[in-house]
Protein backbone atom coordinates (compact mmCIF):
# COMPACT_ATOMS: atom_id res chain seq x y z
CA UNK A 1 0.00 0.00 0.00
CA UNK A 2 1.96 3.04 -1.17
CA UNK A 3 0.59 6.54 -0.68
CA UNK A 4 0.91 7.60 -4.05
CA UNK A 5 -2.55 7.04 -4.37
CA UNK A 6 -6.45 9.09 -5.05
CA UNK A 7 -8.35 8.92 -7.88
CA UNK A 8 -8.88 10.55 -11.53
CA UNK A 9 -10.94 12.74 -13.09
CA UNK A 10 -13.70 11.41 -15.22
CA UNK A 11 -12.62 9.48 -17.83
CA UNK A 12 -13.97 11.99 -20.95
CA UNK A 13 -11.65 14.54 -19.92
CA UNK A 14 -8.40 12.49 -20.27
CA UNK A 15 -8.01 13.75 -23.87
CA UNK A 16 -8.37 16.98 -22.98
CA UNK A 17 -5.91 17.07 -20.01
CA UNK A 18 -3.35 15.07 -22.46
CA UNK A 19 -3.33 17.36 -25.33
CA UNK A 20 -3.32 19.99 -23.08
CA UNK A 21 -0.49 18.96 -21.53
CA UNK A 22 1.50 18.04 -24.69
CA UNK A 23 0.89 21.80 -25.62
CA UNK A 24 1.50 23.38 -22.38
CA UNK A 25 5.42 20.79 -22.66
CA UNK A 26 5.82 22.63 -26.49
CA UNK A 27 5.18 26.04 -25.34
CA UNK A 28 7.60 25.46 -22.42
CA UNK A 29 10.44 24.52 -24.73
CA UNK A 30 9.87 27.76 -27.20
CA UNK A 31 9.61 29.66 -23.83
CA UNK A 32 12.88 27.99 -22.55
CA UNK A 33 14.33 29.69 -25.65
CA UNK A 34 12.68 33.07 -25.50
CA UNK A 35 13.45 33.40 -21.49
CA UNK A 36 17.00 32.32 -20.80
CA UNK A 37 18.12 35.44 -19.19
CA UNK A 38 15.28 34.60 -16.35
CA UNK A 39 16.89 32.59 -13.55
CA UNK A 40 16.20 28.96 -12.98
CA UNK A 41 13.92 29.21 -9.75
CA UNK A 42 11.95 32.29 -11.28
CA UNK A 43 11.56 30.48 -14.96
CA UNK A 44 9.86 27.52 -13.01
CA UNK A 45 7.89 29.78 -10.70
CA UNK A 46 6.40 31.58 -13.52
CA UNK A 47 5.55 27.81 -14.95
CA UNK A 48 3.73 26.79 -11.93
CA UNK A 49 1.64 29.86 -11.62
CA UNK A 50 0.73 29.58 -15.41
CA UNK A 51 -0.43 25.81 -14.40
CA UNK A 52 -2.46 27.01 -11.48
CA UNK A 53 -4.07 29.63 -13.31
CA UNK A 54 -5.11 26.94 -15.90
CA UNK A 55 -6.39 24.56 -13.21
CA UNK A 56 -6.16 24.87 -10.08
CA UNK A 57 -9.76 24.77 -8.37
CA UNK A 58 -9.12 28.10 -6.34
CA UNK A 59 -7.52 29.76 -8.89
CA UNK A 60 -9.41 33.30 -8.33
CA UNK A 61 -7.69 33.21 -5.07
CA UNK A 62 -4.10 33.14 -6.16
CA UNK A 63 -2.02 35.82 -5.30
CA UNK A 64 -2.17 38.60 -7.79
CA UNK A 65 1.80 39.88 -7.20
CA UNK A 66 3.35 36.73 -5.93
CA UNK A 67 7.22 36.70 -5.43
CA UNK A 68 8.87 34.44 -7.98
CA UNK A 69 12.47 34.66 -6.64
CA UNK A 70 11.52 31.77 -3.71
CA UNK A 71 12.54 28.00 -3.89
CA UNK A 72 9.95 26.35 -6.35
CA UNK A 73 8.32 24.64 -3.52
CA UNK A 74 7.97 27.26 -1.13
CA UNK A 75 6.33 29.41 -3.75
CA UNK A 76 3.96 26.87 -4.54
CA UNK A 77 2.62 26.68 -1.08
CA UNK A 78 2.40 29.67 -0.40
CA UNK A 79 0.46 30.56 -3.37
CA UNK A 80 -2.14 27.68 -2.10
CA UNK A 81 -5.34 28.95 -1.02
CA UNK A 82 -5.67 28.22 2.88
CA UNK A 83 -3.19 25.88 2.68
CA UNK A 84 -3.69 23.36 5.65
CA UNK A 85 -7.14 24.26 7.06
CA UNK A 86 -9.92 22.03 6.29
CA UNK A 87 -12.21 24.10 4.54
CA UNK A 88 -9.12 25.23 2.16
CA UNK A 89 -6.52 23.32 0.53
CA UNK A 90 -4.77 20.38 2.42
CA UNK A 91 -4.00 18.04 -0.40
CA UNK A 92 -2.19 19.89 -3.41
CA UNK A 93 1.64 18.97 -3.02
CA UNK A 94 4.63 19.95 -5.70
CA UNK A 95 7.85 17.19 -5.99
CA UNK A 96 10.71 17.26 -8.05
CA UNK A 97 9.88 15.21 -11.36
CA UNK A 98 10.82 11.15 -11.02
CA UNK A 99 11.98 11.61 -14.79
CA UNK A 100 14.21 13.72 -13.91
CA UNK A 101 15.52 13.60 -10.77
CA UNK A 102 14.97 10.87 -7.69
CA UNK A 103 11.74 12.19 -6.06
CA UNK A 104 10.91 12.46 -2.46
CA UNK A 105 9.08 8.98 -1.01
CA UNK A 106 5.74 8.59 0.50
CA UNK A 107 5.68 7.30 4.04
CA UNK A 108 4.91 3.57 3.17
CA UNK A 109 7.84 2.85 1.44
CA UNK A 110 8.17 2.12 -2.29
CA UNK A 111 10.54 -0.72 -1.76
CA UNK A 112 8.14 -3.66 -0.25
CA UNK A 113 9.66 -4.93 2.82
CA UNK A 114 7.25 -6.96 3.02
CA UNK A 115 4.69 -4.90 5.53
CA UNK A 116 2.98 -1.55 6.07
CA UNK A 117 3.02 0.07 9.34
CA UNK A 118 1.47 3.48 10.79
CA UNK A 119 3.46 5.71 12.60
CA UNK A 120 2.38 6.43 16.17
CA UNK A 121 3.51 8.00 19.57
CA UNK A 122 3.19 5.46 22.89
CA UNK A 123 3.73 5.75 26.40
CA UNK A 124 5.70 2.81 28.19
CA UNK A 125 4.49 4.17 31.83
CA UNK A 126 3.07 6.98 33.82
CA UNK A 127 6.12 8.22 34.41
CA UNK A 128 8.00 8.17 31.12
CA UNK A 129 7.67 10.28 28.14
CA UNK A 130 5.90 9.58 24.88
CA UNK A 131 8.04 7.75 22.19
CA UNK A 132 7.25 7.14 18.79
CA UNK A 133 6.90 4.03 17.00
CA UNK A 134 5.79 2.12 13.84
CA UNK A 135 2.49 0.16 14.25
CA UNK A 136 2.28 -3.31 11.74
CA UNK A 137 -0.82 -2.63 10.34
CA UNK A 138 0.25 -5.68 7.39
CA UNK A 139 2.27 -8.30 6.81
CA UNK A 140 2.84 -9.76 2.65
CA UNK A 141 1.86 -13.70 3.08
CA UNK A 142 5.03 -15.03 2.27
CA UNK A 143 7.76 -12.28 2.54
CA UNK A 144 10.69 -12.51 4.82
CA UNK A 145 9.51 -10.32 7.34
CA UNK A 146 6.59 -12.76 7.92
CA UNK A 147 9.11 -15.51 7.97
CA UNK A 148 11.05 -14.05 10.99
CA UNK A 149 8.14 -13.21 12.82
CA UNK A 150 6.59 -9.84 12.19
CA UNK A 151 3.14 -9.82 13.06
CA UNK A 152 0.01 -7.31 13.04
CA UNK A 153 -0.15 -5.66 16.22
CA UNK A 154 3.40 -5.17 17.23
CA UNK A 155 5.53 -1.99 17.53
CA UNK A 156 8.58 -1.06 15.69
CA UNK A 157 10.84 0.95 18.16
CA UNK A 158 14.27 0.36 16.40
CA UNK A 159 15.00 -0.26 13.00
CA UNK A 160 19.05 -1.34 12.21
CA UNK A 161 19.91 -0.05 16.11
CA UNK A 162 18.63 3.23 15.39
CA UNK A 163 15.64 4.15 17.75
CA UNK A 164 12.37 5.17 15.76
CA UNK A 165 12.09 9.34 16.71
CA UNK A 166 9.50 12.30 15.93
CA UNK A 167 12.91 13.12 13.72
CA UNK A 168 13.19 10.05 11.45
CA UNK A 169 9.97 8.22 11.75
CA UNK A 170 9.14 9.22 8.04
CA UNK A 171 12.39 8.42 6.72
CA UNK A 172 13.45 5.64 8.68
CA UNK A 173 13.11 3.09 6.51
CA UNK A 174 13.50 4.69 3.42
CA UNK A 175 16.34 2.96 0.67
CA UNK A 176 16.85 -0.58 2.64
CA UNK A 177 16.74 -3.61 1.10
CA UNK A 178 17.13 -5.48 4.15
CA UNK A 179 16.87 -4.74 8.16
CA UNK A 180 17.06 -5.84 11.55
CA UNK A 181 13.99 -4.76 14.12
CA UNK A 182 13.58 -3.83 17.47
CA UNK A 183 9.88 -4.61 18.41
CA UNK A 184 7.23 -4.78 21.30
CA UNK A 185 5.90 -8.21 20.62
CA UNK A 186 2.22 -9.63 20.92
CA UNK A 187 2.82 -9.72 25.02
CA UNK A 188 3.89 -6.11 24.91
CA UNK A 189 8.34 -7.07 25.80
CA UNK A 190 10.93 -6.15 23.75
CA UNK A 191 11.80 -8.41 21.12
CA UNK A 192 14.76 -8.48 17.93
CA UNK A 193 13.98 -9.61 14.82
CA UNK A 194 16.96 -10.71 12.98
CA UNK A 195 17.58 -9.27 9.61
CA UNK A 196 15.46 -10.15 6.88
CA UNK A 197 15.06 -8.55 3.14
CA UNK A 198 12.90 -6.85 1.34
CA UNK A 199 9.78 -9.04 -0.89
CA UNK A 200 10.62 -9.46 -4.59
CA UNK A 201 7.35 -7.79 -5.34
CA UNK A 202 4.45 -5.55 -3.97
CA UNK A 203 0.89 -7.44 -2.95
CA UNK A 204 -2.21 -7.25 -4.86
CA UNK A 205 -4.44 -4.59 -3.54
CA UNK A 206 -6.61 -7.31 -2.77
CA UNK A 207 -5.49 -8.59 0.55
CA UNK A 208 -8.43 -10.23 1.80
CA UNK A 209 -11.05 -11.77 0.01
CA UNK A 210 -13.65 -14.75 1.95
CA UNK A 211 -17.08 -15.87 2.80
CA UNK A 212 -18.00 -15.89 6.63
CA UNK A 213 -21.06 -17.68 7.19
CA UNK A 214 -22.94 -16.62 10.53
CA UNK A 215 -26.31 -17.24 11.38
CA UNK A 216 -26.93 -19.57 7.96
CA UNK A 217 -26.08 -15.82 6.25
CA UNK A 218 -23.07 -15.98 3.75
CA UNK A 219 -21.29 -12.73 4.00
CA UNK A 220 -18.80 -11.49 1.73
CA UNK A 221 -15.64 -9.79 3.18
CA UNK A 222 -13.31 -7.76 1.24
CA UNK A 223 -10.09 -6.10 2.26
CA UNK A 224 -8.87 -3.81 -0.86
CA UNK A 225 -6.29 -1.76 0.04
CA UNK A 226 -5.68 0.60 -2.73
CA UNK A 227 -7.43 1.60 -6.02
CA UNK A 228 -4.83 0.36 -7.72
CA UNK A 229 -5.22 -1.11 -11.79
CA UNK A 230 -1.89 -2.78 -12.19
CA UNK A 231 1.38 -3.86 -10.59
CA UNK A 232 3.50 -1.95 -13.33
CA UNK A 233 1.66 1.29 -13.87
CA UNK A 234 1.75 0.17 -17.63
CA UNK A 235 -0.56 2.12 -20.34
CA UNK A 236 -3.76 -0.26 -20.49
CA UNK A 237 -2.90 -2.89 -17.96
CA UNK A 238 -5.56 -3.93 -15.61
CA UNK A 239 -4.87 -6.76 -13.56
CA UNK A 240 -5.25 -5.78 -10.42
CA UNK A 241 -8.60 -4.08 -12.02
CA UNK A 242 -9.31 -7.70 -13.17
CA UNK A 243 -8.29 -9.13 -10.18
CA UNK A 244 -10.06 -7.59 -8.18
CA UNK A 245 -13.68 -8.37 -10.13
CA UNK A 246 -13.07 -11.69 -10.33
CA UNK A 247 -12.43 -11.85 -6.51
CA UNK A 248 -16.16 -10.30 -6.58
CA UNK A 249 -17.85 -13.16 -9.15
CA UNK A 250 -16.23 -15.90 -6.96
CA UNK A 251 -18.14 -14.47 -4.05
CA UNK A 252 -21.04 -14.18 -5.59
CA UNK A 253 -20.68 -17.77 -6.72
CA UNK A 254 -20.77 -18.48 -3.21
CA UNK A 255 -23.92 -17.49 -2.61
CA UNK A 256 -23.09 -14.55 -0.33
CA UNK A 257 -26.16 -12.59 0.42
CA UNK A 258 -24.35 -9.66 2.23
CA UNK A 259 -21.05 -7.79 2.09
CA UNK A 260 -18.53 -6.20 3.93
CA UNK A 261 -15.89 -3.78 2.18
CA UNK A 262 -12.73 -3.16 4.17
CA UNK A 263 -11.57 0.46 3.03
CA UNK A 264 -9.78 1.18 6.83
CA UNK A 265 -6.09 1.65 5.28
CA UNK A 266 -7.40 2.16 1.64
CA UNK A 267 -5.68 5.93 0.80
CA UNK A 268 -7.69 6.33 -2.56
CA UNK A 269 -6.48 5.55 -6.44
CA UNK A 270 -8.03 5.32 -9.89
CA UNK A 271 -11.60 6.77 -10.50
CA UNK A 272 -11.89 4.17 -12.96
CA UNK A 273 -10.82 1.36 -10.03
CA UNK A 274 -13.87 2.99 -7.79
CA UNK A 275 -15.95 2.93 -10.77
CA UNK A 276 -15.21 -1.01 -11.30
CA UNK A 277 -15.36 -1.80 -7.87
CA UNK A 278 -19.19 0.54 -7.17
CA UNK A 279 -20.60 -1.07 -10.45
CA UNK A 280 -20.64 -4.43 -9.08
CA UNK A 281 -21.88 -3.63 -5.54
CA UNK A 282 -24.67 -0.93 -6.59
CA UNK A 283 -28.26 -2.36 -7.03
CA UNK A 284 -30.05 -2.22 -10.07
CA UNK A 285 -27.25 -1.25 -11.75
CA UNK A 286 -27.30 1.02 -15.66
CA UNK A 287 -25.09 2.85 -17.36
CA UNK A 288 -27.70 5.70 -17.32
CA UNK A 289 -27.09 6.43 -13.58
CA UNK A 290 -24.52 8.67 -12.41
CA UNK A 291 -21.92 7.96 -9.77
CA UNK A 292 -20.11 10.79 -9.33
CA UNK A 293 -19.42 14.42 -10.89
CA UNK A 294 -16.82 17.18 -11.20
CA UNK A 295 -16.87 20.77 -10.32
CA UNK A 296 -13.73 22.86 -11.68
CA UNK A 297 -12.96 26.36 -11.62
CA UNK A 298 -14.99 28.55 -13.75
CA UNK A 299 -12.09 28.80 -16.57
CA UNK A 300 -11.24 25.06 -17.29
CA UNK A 301 -15.90 24.15 -16.78
CA UNK A 302 -15.92 26.70 -19.62
CA UNK A 303 -13.05 25.16 -21.62
CA UNK A 304 -14.48 21.55 -20.99
CA UNK A 305 -18.03 22.27 -21.78
CA UNK A 306 -17.34 23.71 -25.01
CA UNK A 307 -15.29 20.83 -26.13
CA UNK A 308 -17.61 18.19 -24.78
CA UNK A 309 -21.11 19.13 -23.90
CA UNK A 310 -22.11 19.46 -20.09
CA UNK A 311 -21.82 15.90 -19.95
CA UNK A 312 -18.59 15.66 -19.56
CA UNK A 313 -18.66 16.51 -15.77
CA UNK A 314 -20.39 12.94 -15.08
CA UNK A 315 -18.97 9.81 -14.58
CA UNK A 316 -21.30 6.35 -14.68
CA UNK A 317 -21.48 3.08 -14.09
CA UNK A 318 -19.93 0.32 -16.05
CA UNK A 319 -20.97 -2.94 -16.91
CA UNK A 320 -17.30 -3.95 -18.29
CA UNK A 321 -14.31 -3.55 -16.25
CA UNK A 322 -12.63 -0.13 -17.99
CA UNK A 323 -10.42 -0.96 -20.90
CA UNK A 324 -11.53 -4.15 -21.17
CA UNK A 325 -14.19 -6.71 -22.64
CA UNK A 326 -14.94 -8.36 -19.09
CA UNK A 327 -18.29 -8.44 -17.44
CA UNK A 328 -18.66 -6.88 -13.96
CA UNK A 329 -20.71 -9.50 -12.35
CA UNK A 330 -24.16 -7.61 -10.68
CA UNK A 331 -24.71 -8.20 -6.53
CA UNK A 332 -28.02 -6.92 -6.10
CA UNK A 333 -27.28 -6.29 -2.48
CA UNK A 334 -29.56 -4.84 -0.66
CA UNK A 335 -27.02 -2.72 1.63
CA UNK A 336 -23.61 -2.88 2.23
CA UNK A 337 -21.33 -2.51 5.05
CA UNK A 338 -18.23 -0.40 4.76
CA UNK A 339 -14.96 -1.01 7.20
CA UNK A 340 -13.61 2.85 6.94
CA UNK A 341 -11.20 4.74 9.50
CA UNK A 342 -9.34 8.23 8.99
CA UNK A 343 -6.72 6.71 7.24
CA UNK A 344 -9.42 5.94 4.52
CA UNK A 345 -9.48 8.67 1.68
CA UNK A 346 -10.35 9.95 -1.51
CA UNK A 347 -11.90 6.90 -3.68
CA UNK A 348 -12.72 5.04 -0.61
CA UNK A 349 -14.60 8.03 0.51
CA UNK A 350 -16.27 8.31 -2.76
CA UNK A 351 -17.09 4.28 -2.58
CA UNK A 352 -19.25 5.31 0.25
CA UNK A 353 -20.85 8.84 -0.87
CA UNK A 354 -21.07 7.83 -4.26
CA UNK A 355 -23.38 4.51 -3.49
CA UNK A 356 -25.43 5.82 -0.41
CA UNK A 357 -28.24 7.51 -3.33
CA UNK A 358 -28.52 4.45 -4.54
CA UNK A 359 -28.88 1.61 -1.08
CA UNK A 360 -27.97 1.89 2.40
CA UNK A 361 -24.40 1.82 3.08
CA UNK A 362 -23.29 1.59 6.68
CA UNK A 363 -19.90 2.96 7.92
CA UNK A 364 -18.04 1.37 10.70
CA UNK A 365 -14.97 2.43 11.82
CA UNK A 366 -13.77 6.44 12.33
CA UNK A 367 -14.54 9.33 10.73
CA UNK A 368 -12.61 9.44 7.18
CA UNK A 369 -9.52 11.85 6.27
CA UNK A 370 -12.16 14.30 4.39
CA UNK A 371 -10.79 14.40 0.15
CA UNK A 372 -13.71 15.40 -1.23
CA UNK A 373 -11.94 16.75 -4.12
CA UNK A 374 -9.71 15.44 -7.33
CA UNK A 375 -6.17 16.63 -7.84
CA UNK A 376 -4.36 16.37 -11.53
CA UNK A 377 -0.69 15.50 -12.08
CA UNK A 378 1.30 18.06 -14.31
CA UNK A 379 4.40 17.42 -15.78
CA UNK A 380 6.86 19.59 -17.97
CA UNK A 381 8.81 18.14 -21.43
CA UNK A 382 10.94 21.50 -20.63
CA UNK A 383 14.33 20.17 -18.91
CA UNK A 384 14.30 23.60 -16.95
CA UNK A 385 11.51 22.24 -14.81
CA UNK A 386 13.25 19.73 -12.48
CA UNK A 387 9.25 19.80 -10.49
CA UNK A 388 5.74 18.47 -11.23
CA UNK A 389 2.94 19.38 -9.76
CA UNK A 390 -0.11 17.99 -8.21
CA UNK A 391 -2.96 20.46 -7.08
CA UNK A 392 -6.79 19.75 -6.30
CA UNK A 393 -8.55 20.69 -9.48
CA UNK A 394 -11.97 19.38 -8.74
CA UNK A 395 -15.11 19.35 -6.38
CA UNK A 396 -16.74 16.06 -6.19
CA UNK A 397 -20.32 15.11 -5.67
CA UNK A 398 -22.56 12.27 -5.77
CA UNK A 399 -25.52 11.74 -8.46
CA UNK A 400 -27.64 14.58 -6.26
CA UNK A 401 -24.91 17.29 -6.04
CA UNK A 402 -23.70 16.61 -2.64
CA UNK A 403 -20.82 16.71 -1.41
CA UNK A 404 -18.55 19.02 0.61
CA UNK A 405 -17.36 16.75 2.94
CA UNK A 406 -14.39 17.73 3.69
CA UNK A 407 -14.52 17.11 7.89
CA UNK A 408 -14.60 13.77 6.86
CA UNK A 409 -17.69 11.00 6.70
CA UNK A 410 -18.82 9.94 10.42
CA UNK A 411 -19.35 6.31 10.84
CA UNK A 412 -22.62 5.15 11.59
CA UNK A 413 -20.94 2.58 14.33
CA UNK A 414 -18.07 4.29 15.57
CA UNK A 415 -15.61 2.11 16.75
CA UNK A 416 -11.68 2.12 17.22
CA UNK A 417 -9.25 -0.81 16.23
CA UNK A 418 -6.58 0.81 18.69
CA UNK A 419 -8.53 0.86 21.92
CA UNK A 420 -9.71 -2.71 21.40
CA UNK A 421 -5.97 -3.26 20.82
CA UNK A 422 -4.36 -1.49 23.08
CA UNK A 423 -5.01 0.46 26.75
CA UNK A 424 -5.06 3.83 25.70
CA UNK A 425 -4.28 6.53 27.99
CA UNK A 426 -4.94 10.54 27.15
CA UNK A 427 -2.65 12.62 26.07
CA UNK A 428 -2.62 16.57 23.43
CA UNK A 429 -0.41 17.93 20.73
CA UNK A 430 -0.09 21.24 19.39
CA UNK A 431 -0.50 21.75 15.76
CA UNK A 432 1.07 23.72 13.00
CA UNK A 433 -1.68 26.52 13.82
CA UNK A 434 -0.71 26.68 17.68
CA UNK A 435 -3.84 25.00 18.78
CA UNK A 436 -4.28 21.69 21.26
CA UNK A 437 -5.89 18.57 19.83
CA UNK A 438 -6.27 15.95 22.55
CA UNK A 439 -5.86 12.40 21.55
CA UNK A 440 -5.33 9.18 22.96
CA UNK A 441 -2.51 6.90 22.53
CA UNK A 442 -1.61 3.51 23.65
CA UNK A 443 -0.13 2.64 27.09
CA UNK A 444 2.08 -0.37 25.97
CA UNK A 445 2.74 -1.32 29.89
CA UNK A 446 -0.82 -2.43 29.91
CA UNK A 447 -1.09 -4.66 26.97
CA UNK A 448 -4.25 -5.70 25.79
CA UNK A 449 -2.64 -7.97 22.95
CA UNK A 450 -2.91 -5.56 19.78
CA UNK A 451 -4.27 -5.19 16.72
CA UNK A 452 -6.60 -8.70 16.25
CA UNK A 453 -5.88 -10.23 12.48
CA UNK A 454 -7.78 -9.34 9.55
CA UNK A 455 -10.05 -11.38 8.49
CA UNK A 456 -10.95 -12.86 11.53
CA UNK A 457 -14.51 -13.03 12.50
CA UNK A 458 -13.32 -11.83 16.09
CA UNK A 459 -11.58 -8.70 15.40
CA UNK A 460 -13.70 -5.95 16.29
CA UNK A 461 -14.79 -3.75 13.26
CA UNK A 462 -15.67 -6.67 11.44
CA UNK A 463 -17.52 -8.41 14.15
CA UNK A 464 -19.28 -4.75 14.65
CA UNK A 465 -20.69 -5.86 10.96
CA UNK A 466 -21.41 -8.92 11.48
CA UNK A 467 -23.31 -8.21 14.60
CA UNK A 468 -25.31 -6.10 12.46
CA UNK A 469 -26.20 -7.85 9.87
CA UNK A 470 -27.60 -11.08 12.21
CA UNK A 471 -28.12 -8.85 15.34
CA UNK A 472 -26.17 -11.69 17.28
CA UNK A 473 -23.69 -9.49 19.51
CA UNK A 474 -19.99 -9.79 19.42
CA UNK A 475 -18.14 -10.41 22.22
CA UNK A 476 -16.10 -7.36 23.47
CA UNK A 477 -12.64 -6.85 24.56
CA UNK A 478 -11.77 -6.37 28.26
CA UNK A 479 -11.33 -3.48 29.55
CA UNK A 480 -8.00 -2.11 31.27
CA UNK A 481 -8.71 1.07 33.28
CA UNK A 482 -5.63 3.82 33.08
CA UNK A 483 -3.77 4.29 36.59
CA UNK A 484 -5.66 7.32 38.46
CA UNK A 485 -2.84 9.38 38.67
CA UNK A 486 -2.33 9.17 34.82
CA UNK A 487 -1.19 12.83 33.98
CA UNK A 488 -2.24 13.95 30.43
CA UNK A 489 0.96 15.01 28.54
CA UNK A 490 2.19 16.78 25.52
CA UNK A 491 3.34 14.74 22.61
CA UNK A 492 4.76 15.10 19.42
CA UNK A 493 1.99 15.68 16.58
CA UNK A 494 3.14 12.29 14.45
CA UNK A 495 0.87 11.82 11.15
CA UNK A 496 0.60 10.10 7.67
CA UNK A 497 1.07 12.43 5.25
CA UNK A 498 -2.45 11.96 3.83
CA UNK A 499 -2.30 14.26 1.26
CA UNK A 500 0.47 12.37 -1.00
CA UNK A 501 -2.29 9.80 -1.36
CA UNK A 502 -2.36 11.60 -5.63
CA UNK A 503 -4.27 10.92 -8.56
CA UNK A 504 -2.97 9.15 -11.70
CA UNK A 505 -4.18 10.01 -14.48
CA UNK A 506 -5.11 7.20 -16.82
CA UNK A 507 -4.27 8.23 -20.47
Amino acid sequence: MKAKLTFIVSIVTLFFIACTDDEIANQDNKDSNSNSALADEEYTNQWIYDQMRRVYLWNDKLPASPDYMQHPDKFFYNILYKYGQVDGDRFSWIEEDKSKKTATRALFADVRLGFDCIPMAYFTGNNEPSSVGLFVITVDEGSDAQAKGLKRGQVIYQVNAINVDSENYRTILDNLTSCTLGVYNSLGRKDVLKTFNASASKPSPVFISKVITRSNVKIAYLMYNAFEKNSTDIEDSYEYDMELIRSIQNLKEQGITEFVLDLRYNLGGYLTSAMNLASALVPNRSTEKIFAKQQYNAHYTDSLKKMYGANVFNTYFLDKVYGTNHEIPKLNLNRLYVIATDYSASASELIIHGLRPYMDVYHIGLTTTGKDKASLTIKSNDKRILWQLQPIISRLTDAKDEGNYFNGLKPNYEISEWAEGYQMADAYYIDGNGQRVDIQLPLLSRWKGGLYELGDPSEPLLATAIEQITGVARTRSSETTVPDNWIIKRVPQIKLDKKKAVILIDK
